[in-house]
């Protein structure tokens, strides 16, 4: 017994010298570091106003009735200090109904937008009730979705969004 207990601690001591001098070893081997969780650099700070920016008045929207030929004017403006060559202007509207959104697309584009102007730019678009009417729902509490996006080819964007309520 006594010869079992002495086998062992004997084959307990080898094992710790072995794995210390393992641990050892590599860290040896490894470069120190000072912090185990990198810390974060702060980013430089970025200009104060955005390259692109859009403004839609609350009093553009809400004259806006239902049906076709309704005009929606918006502003650009240009908040970099170089001239934008192009701007492309994307208007997408579509009915809260997410079981029938009816998108409809409009496209427009301004050109040579020099640095702090404003352009302005007005879409023509089609407010009208969709022709296959299936509840009153759609008739009198229908409300429209207004998504503005305007791009640069350089990859600046502003997004604008109104909900049109009838």
């Amino acid at each position: 017994m006594r010869g079992t207990g002495l086998w062992v601690l004997g084959a307990s001591v080898a094992f710790l010298v072995t794995a210390a001098a393992f641990l050892l070893l590599a860290n040896l081997g490894s470069e120190p570091t000072s912090d185990p969780i990198p810390q974060a650099v702060p980013s430089a700070p970025e200009s104060i106003s955005p390259t692109l920016a859009l403004e839609l008045p609350e009093y553009r929207v809400e004259r806006l009735e239902r049906g076709p030929g309704q005009r929606l004017a918006l502003d650009v403006q240009n908040g970099s200090d170089k001239e934008l060559p192009i701007v492309n202007l994307t208007l997408v509207v579509t009915s809260e109904n997410t079981l029938r959104p009816r998108p409809r697309y409009y496209w427009a584009a301004t050109e040579n937008l020099v640095p702090g102007a404003t352009a302005t730019v007005e879409f023509e678009i089609d407010l009208s009730p969709p022709i296959s009417v299936e509840s009153s729902f759609d008739l009198q509490e229908r409300r429209d979705i207004l998504e503005i996006r305007a791009t640069t080819p350089e990859g600046d964007s502003a997004v604008k969004t109104a909900v049109l309520a009838r």
